[in-house]
């Protein structure tokens, strides 16, 4: 059944119901033979119904207004004053001599009621004798509601409804009933009373209360509903009014009809009761108008609103504060109100009913259910109809069918938010995929960018102005800046189509976080920010995914480093049962509180507080997320001005022993079944050309690396960790390669790498690094720590062998090049030198034999040492290095004599240290021969070897000629034939080497300075 069938239904139903509430108690009291009351008697005795049925008493009744008069006055005689009057009617309709009655004052009705002749247990039910009664049946008192007297001093109004039993032993009953009213406009017996047997009487009050009470129960019930529904929703004030319509409801029918309220609370007096009445009766009013007001499409005018707003409040409070409720107008006030209120919901049937609307149905229920409850007041108030006389079917009627069109409009709601939203996750989902790819286009030229422009300021393009310099470095960190954010977007359409695997292994937090710290030093490097790891090493092991974890700790960092401008920054942690809690905190500007619900959502930033406004406020919704991943929670507190610290959880691990990422042929391999690194040789020698330092803390990485490098013929040592590897590379060995783990305990991988690099240049000794993963930053703090290259953990196998054989063939080739080179140099000696110092001999030989021979032999260890091609070692001592070199010099100073003076200034220290072949000699040479010889009186030279910081400083000065300053520019670039192996070549081979270059100083007719520094290492 479709929707709108089954409103039809309810419509049909309902009308249904309604017609028969109606039409049957009408067709039985057409039908109805039950008898009336004639000239002050009712005569029952051929009634058959009076001993199971109950009967009204109702018809002519004996009146004596003015009086309140007893039973015993009916004994002897008469009374006078007697009048046959109708009930049930107000005494302020009655008139006696062609006067109607005043309202206010007492009276007594009588009637005489005749049974059958066997007597029985009797009793009557009163709904309403305004505003006090006494009854008396055959003498005795049987009810009481407040005290009637002749004066309003001696009357106590009082208002409910109640029963009242008694027996009579033959067939006749007198009621007498005393009424006193002085306030209220209409007085007396105002509803039938109801008379027969006690068990009719008791089930007729039982069935009055029952009714009432669920009307209360059921609006009770609803007005709480919808409360709790109205303050859930926003913008929902139509749903609060017909809550408040609902309550105030309950509250009317507890103090109408059988006035269950007046039994709850016995010291309520009969105006507050009244006055309960009246105010809630105007209060539901007020919540049906307002109610309808709102469900109008657009609402109503704020005019509108505050019209009936000024109404309502006017009222409440006249009727409250004075006694305008007894003058009888609030009828016609409500009269006028609850016709508004048709009007209201017929407009908006209309409404309804043009538009199309499926609730339309439910609408005309409301509209059938609020005009014949009208009439059925107009019955209770004009007619004085009980308001029981039909089943009380309307109201619950109507408030059922508002309840079933609100509920049908939110139901259309909801479907066109949920149509809305299917669109909003298509649309989202096209956004995240626009994103993604936009993201993956933008990473090629973005690269492309920064490379460019880094190049460029590194002097690619030639000089640049201070001014094009600053705008190339802003290109470069807006670019590097976009970079960070292109992949911030990746990473979040990946975690919302949950795309991302976790490689769970145990860890030791403090490695991750200090080669994290590592990168964001470097980073802070000239600002006034101190960052510290406090986490100490070796102690804690999680279970969580290496990448991801530096992605978090990047991410905290770099939210405090915005945050911060001057200050500190540190980690910390601490262990609550099975988690590890890791906090970052600073003492930067801080986050204010109204700020907090919204930093972990997408896209959010803080704007103006930011000191480095950055990012597009993913940063810390991707750490979120990776962290719920983990089985972890995050929390944020702050303190505006004094810092900001997120604390994060992690699980702890079991094992005592944490894990690394494996090789990709190697990734079923199980660590906790390895013994120990001391079941791994220190080294495998398998007879290859090439020898691999692999430096890592893991026995199942080292295990799989040896396995794999022996496989290709290397010949393999490890280390476990950084001190260890230091101590390997200080021995006698060779190596031709470093495979550097980043993450290690004690000292991270790059600061092994710079610890490398203070002794071995890149290309005397290439370092591999493994990492986590390969980021910018990572890959930026590595190359500037003097890494060669990069792998990404877990790798491949053959990625492996390629990097591998890569670089170690880089150094193979870059030591055959400087041999080959070296044994070029050698052989670059001057035939004429060899002329000159064989015809210096040859002179001595006739006047100085002596001196010939010393001659011939420092020619001869020149000639070894610059001959000797059978050495293939790229290196030689220094102390080799100086005897080319007094040798050298020996020769020309035989030859210029006094003309040449040397001095050494040579620390001892130095002679064991190795150096390339032909970096002194050289510089000697060009010395004396453009510097010295080139003055008619000659001069001196100084050679000095110092050691100091692991560094050896060679310098040579010479009191010359000097250089003039338009060649000294362009010297170490020469390429001038005359200059033989002079500084070129030691410069070209200072720089591919050792990564330094020659430093000359040279002032004209005073001389020249040069001088280089090499790294000290045996």
């Amino acid at each position: 059944m479709n929707n709108s069938k089954m409103q039809k239904s309810f419509f049909a139903v309902m009308l249904l119901i309604m017609t028969a509430s109606i039409a049957v108690p009408l067709f039985r009291l057409s039908l109805s033979d039950l008898p009336k009351a004639v000239k002050g008697t009712l005569d029952l005795r051929d009634y058959d119904g009076v001993r199971d049925k109950t009967v009204t008493l109702s018809g002519e009744w004996e009146f004596y207004f003015g009086q309140l008069l007893t039973p015993e006055d009916f004994k002897n005689q008469e009374p006078s004053g007697k009048t046959i009057q109708n009930v049930p009617a107000s005494w302020g309709s009655y008139q006696i001599e062609e006067e109607r009655l005043s309202p206010q004052g007492s009276a007594t009705y009588r009637l005489r009621i005749l049974l059958p002749a066997e007597g029985g247990n009797f009793g009557i039910k009163i709904t309403c004798i305004s505003a006090s009664a006494r009854i008396f049946a055959n003498g005795q008192q049987i009810l009481e509601c407040g005290s009637p007297g002749n004066s309003p001093e001696t009357t106590v109004h009082k208002y409910y409804a109640d029963t009242g039993y008694f027996q009579t032993d033959d067939g006749e009953v007198e009621i007498l009933v005393q009424a006193a009213d002085f306030s209220y406009v209409n007085s007396g017996i105002l509803y039938e009373i109801h008379f027969g047997d006690q068990k009719s009487i008791a089930a007729l009050r039982m069935y009055d209360s029952f009714l009432d009470i669920s009307l209360i129960s059921g609006m009770s019930f609803l007005a709480l509903y919808f409360f709790g529904l109205g303050l859930q929703r926003k913008r929902s004030a139509e749903v609060l009014f017909f809550a408040l319509y609902c309550l105030v409801s309950s509250l009317q029918a507890s103090v109408r009809s059988e006035a269950l309220l007046n039994y709850a609370l016995p010291a309520l007096s009969y105006n507050t009761s009244l006055k309960i009445l009246i105010i809630s009766y105007t209060l539901c009013l007020y919540a049906l108008i307002k109610f309808l007001y709102h469900a109008q499409e657009g609402g109503s005018s704020r005019r509108a609103n505050l019209t009936i707003d000024g109404i309502t409040l006017f009222f409440v409070l006249l009727d409250w504060f004075t006694d305008f409720y007894l003058w009888g107008y609030t009828y016609t006030v409500a009269l006028a109100g609850q016709i508004y209120v048709l009007f209201l919901l017929i407009s908006l049937l209309a409404k309804d009913t043009r538009g199309g609307s499926e609730g339309r149905y439910y609408l005309f229920s409301a509209v059938v259910s609020s005009l014949i409850h009208l009439l059925t007041i107009l019955a209770n108030f004009i007619l004085l109809w009980e308001s029981n006389l039909f089943l009380p079917v309307f109201q619950p009627i109507f408030v059922l069918s508002l309840a079933l069109y609100m509920s049908e409009k939110y139901e259309n709601s909801f479907k066109t938010i949920e149509k809305l939203s299917d669109r909003l996750v298509v649309l989202d989902k096209l956004k995240d995929d626009f994103l993604a790819k936009t993201s993956h286009e933008l990473k090629t030229p973005l690269n492309g960018i920064i490379n460019i422009s880094q190049s460029l300021l590194d002097g690619a393009g030639g000089s640049l102005s201070r001014a094009q310099a600053e705008d190339i470095s802003l290109i470069t960190s807006i670019g590097k800046r976009l970079s960070t954010l292109v992949y911030d977007i990746l990473d979040y359409s990946k975690l919302k189509v949950m795309d991302i695997q976790l490689h769970i292994v145990c860890l030791d937090v403090h490695q991750v976080a200090e080669s994290t710290v590592d990168i964001f030093r470097y980073l802070i490097k000239g600002r006034p920010i101190t960052l510290e790891n406090k986490i100490p090493p070796n102690q804690h092991l999680i279970l969580a995914d290496e990448n991801r974890l530096k992605q978090i700790f990047s991410n905290l960092l770099d939210n405090s480093l915005k945050y911060t401008e001057l200050g500190s920054i540190s980690l910390s942690c601490r262990q609550d049962g099975g988690f590890l809690w890791i906090q970052v905190s600073d003492t930067g500007i801080g986050i204010p509180a109204d700020k907090f619900k919204d930093i972990f959502a997408p896209y959010e930033q803080l704007g103006e507080q930011s000191t480095n406004q950055s990012g597009i406020g993913l940063g810390l919704t991707i750490t979120q997320q990776l962290i719920e991943l983990h089985g972890g929670q995050i929390f944020a507190r702050s303190e505006p001005g004094q810092g900001t610290s997120f604390t994060f959880s992690i699980p702890l691990a079991k094992d005592n022993k944490p894990q690394k990422a494996l090789p990709g042929d190697y990734a079923g391999y199980d660590a906790s079944e390895s013994l120990s690194t001391e079941a791994l040789p220190q080294t495998v020698h398998v007879g290859g050309e090439f020898s691999i330092l692999v430096v890592d803390d893991e026995f199942s990485n080292l295990k799989a690396l040896m396995n794999i490098l022996t496989l290709s013929q290397y010949n393999v040592t490890v280390a476990i960790n950084g001190e260890a590897a230091l101590h390997l590379l200080k021995g006698a060995f060779h190596y031709d390669l470093c495979i550097l783990d980043v993450m290690m305990p004690g000292i991270s991988g790059y600061e092994v790498c710079r610890k490398i690099r203070e002794t071995y240049s890149p290309l005397e000794l290439p370092v591999l690094l493994l990492t986590a993963k390969a980021l910018p930053e990572d890959m930026e703090a590595g190359f500037r720590a003097g890494a060669n290259d990069f792998i990404e953990k877990p790798f491949e196998v053959r990625e492996l062998k390629c990097r591998v054989s890569t670089l170690v063939q880089l150094k193979n080739s870059m030591d055959l090049l400087l041999k080959k080179e070296t044994a070029f140099l050698q052989a670059q000696i001057r035939p004429h030198f060899l002329f000159n110092a064989l015809n210096t001999i040859y002179s001595f030989c006739y006047t100085n034999p002596a001196k010939a021979g010393e001659l011939l032999a420092e020619l001869g260890v020149f000639l070894r040492n610059s001959f000797d091609f059978s050495s293939t070692a790229a290196l030689i001592t220094i102390e080799k290095e100086l005897r080319l070199v007094k040798a050298y010099v020996a020769i020309e100073e035989a030859r210029f004599g006094s003309q040449l003076e040397v001095e050494y200034a040579i620390d001892p220290s130095v002679l064991n240290f190795c150096i390339l072949p032909l970096m002194i000699q050289p510089i000697v040479e060009n010395s004396i021969r453009h510097g010295l010889l080139k003055r008619s009186q000659g001069g001196k030279v100084t050679l000095s070897l110092t050691h100091s910081e692991d560094c050896i400083q060679v310098e040579v000065v010479d009191n010359g000629v000097g250089i003039p300053a338009s060649v000294l520019k362009d010297l170490i670039h020469s390429k001038s034939e005359g200059r033989g192996v002079g500084l070129t070549n030691i410069s070209r081979r200072l720089l591919r080497f050792y990564g330094t270059t020659l430093t000359i100083f040279s002032v004209e007719d005073r001389g020249t300075t040069v001088s280089f520094r090499i790294p000290a290492k045996t």
